[in-house]
């Protein structure tokens, strides 16, 4: 292993230095190559993220994946960067058919007998894979999607030589810190590896299929998985012929009306996300074809994201936010997202954000969304702002969606599509029975804590007094301390009752659609009660003090 990692060092340095990268090498491990070795004069015309980009081709498909991983956070690197690493999307030399026969010996011992025949050229070639298509016996037509020969122990030595490189990065670059290249390359690494696994692609694609049917959208087509024929290595799934969802003389020309198409598309994915949790994770118009019968086709799911509920309802909060063009709303939003904005900035932030938001809302409705959240990213990126992951994936899966709607029709009002769907999911959550007792629950429970908090204080006093605690306080300074704590708490307990009757009574007036039952005015009559003993036991505490 360590030979084929040394060979693999190495080649990994003649390419950077072929790319004119020679002096980086030089820096990081010196004495590994001749510092006279120089860039061919055929790639100096070339920027430098075109020849990252050219460099990472040619490194193989480990490099390509990682390449598009980048690709997304375009809240650390530059547009131009992003603009590079965009264009590696299937950029990846075909393997011959014969190289591929092993794996499909392997997992299908017996395809010459079942198939009629295998179309030895690819659908499509990938980083890690190649699609071919195949006709079974009874006529019926597959989509075979292969592993590249010996990908996976090309990848795992690949990864190690990766998170190796980033780690020297972060100790001789404190500069290249602020990227944390060793978490890219760990991110990396995990989702590599899920891709890997064939069966965690059919398994995403089944549960897509049965989200959609139950959300009633029609036209909204996800392939068969052939689970007799599929494994790791390999997928056997339905060949659904068609033309990309960006193919507008092709869409045309079957009959169908990309308006349409758009609309469907655009209510489709904001069901995964907003409503199911789980959604398609790379949804370019490669992965979203039309079929001659209409049906608007979802491929490749590798990718998929989950947006678990907590984590939903804020994220249609920012949408909402953006949307209305409401500023300190956004920030707010951005900030419950766990998004970490420095406060040395923020000012300047909100300024900056304040004029995108303008600019999107002065433009009109049916200006591309995605140019919004692309100008957000920008900011992000501007103010060293760091991302979540997994919000990053979120918002890289939005812009892609709302792209191929604005592509399929340039006239989409997004507001009107998006808003009122959001709005209604925000109103049926408000009325669900579980969500409401999951709120007075919650309520509950904060105010078991703070009932906790004077015991505890004066626990804490007790063992000052007895002269367990080292405090440098006199006696009765502690006393006069504890009797304040006492009241201040007590008036906070007091002040969270209130808030949680106030709380109750909304939720039981809106579960109730506001009519006029037995519970409700049980529930009223009893909230009267309660703010009466609260408002006798403050004024009677009141005068104590006193």
């Amino acid at each position: 292993m360590a030979s084929v990692s040394l060979r693999r060092y190495g080649q990994i340095a003649d390419v950077l230095v072929k790319y004119g990268f020679g002096y980086f090498i030089n820096e990081l491990f010196p004495g590994f190559i001749n510092t006279k070795k120089a860039a061919p004069e055929e790639y100096s015309g070339y920027s430098t993220y075109a020849r990252i980009r050219m460099a990472l081709e040619e490194l193989g498909p480990t490099f390509v994946k990682f390449g598009q991983l980048m690709s997304t956070r375009t809240e650390l690197f530059p547009a131009e960067m992003i603009d590079e690493l965009c264009k590696l999307q299937d950029r990846v030399g075909v393997v011959p058919f014969d190289e591929v026969i092993p794996t499909l010996d392997e997992n299908i011992p017996d395809w010459r007998d079942i198939f009629t025949s295998v179309d030895p050229k690819p659908l499509a070639a990938a980083s890690i894979s190649q699609v071919y298509r195949a006709v079974m016996q009874d006529g019926t037509i597959l989509a075979l999607k292969i592993q590249r020969p010996k990908i996976n122990s090309r990848i795992e030595q690949d990864v190690v030589l990766l998170r190796s490189i980033a780690q020297i990065l972060e100790d001789k670059r404190p500069e290249l810190r602020m990227y944390n290249p060793v978490s890219l390359v760990d991110d990396f690494t995990t989702q590599i590896r899920k891709e890997l696994d064939f069966t965690r692609d059919g398994m995403n694609a089944e549960r897509l299929t049965r989200n959609m049917k139950l959300s009633g959208i029609p036209g909204i087509k996800i392939p068969k998985i052939y689970w007799e024929y599929s494994g790791k290595e390999l997928l056997a799934m339905e060949y659904v012929s068609g033309c990309r969802s960006d193919d507008i003389d092709a869409i045309i020309a079957m009959g169908m009306n990309p308006k349409d198409l758009a609309s469907r598309g655009l209510k489709a994915f904001m069901v995964q996300i907003f409503q199911n949790g789980f959604y398609h994770g790379d949804p370019h118009a490669g992965n979203l074809r039309v079929s001659p019968s209409g049906d608007l086709v979802f491929l490749d799911f590798g990718v998929c994201g989950v947006v678990m509920k907590d984590m939903r309802n804020k994220f249609i909060s920012l949408v909402l936010a953006l949307l209305s063009a409401d500023t300190d709303m956004t920030i707010r939003y951005i900030k419950n997202l766990d998004v970490k904005i420095p406060q040395t900035g923020i000012d300047e932030f909100r300024s900056e954000l304040y004029l995108a938001l303008q600019d999107y809302k002065d433009m009109g409705a049916h200006v591309n969304f995605s140019g919004l959240l692309g100008s957000i990213q920008d900011l992000f990126q501007k103010n060293n702002i760091r991302v979540p992951p997994n919000i990053m994936q979120l918002l890289k899966a939005l812009m892609l969606v709302s792209n191929v709607a604005f592509t399929l029709d340039p006239d989409l009002k997004f507001t009107k599509e998006v808003e009122p769907f959001l709005k209604e999911i925000v109103a049926e959550d408000m009325k669900d029975p579980a969500n409401i007792q999951k709120k007075l629950l919650d309520v509950k429970i904060r105010i078991e804590d703070l009932a906790r908090v004077p015991k505890q204080l004066g626990a804490l006093l007790e063992m000052a007094s007895e002269g367990k605690l080292k405090v440098d306080i006199a006696a009765k300074e502690v006393t006069e301390l504890g009797k304040t704590i006492e009241s201040s708490v007590d008036k906070l307990v007091m002040g969270m009752i209130l808030s949680a009757i106030v709380v109750g009574l909304s939720l039981v007036m809106m579960s109730q659609t506001f009519t006029v039952g037995f519970l409700p005015v049980i529930a009223y009559i009893a909230a009267v009660m309660v703010i009466i003993v609260i408002f006798y036991q403050m004024r009677s505490r009141g005068k104590k003090e006193r």
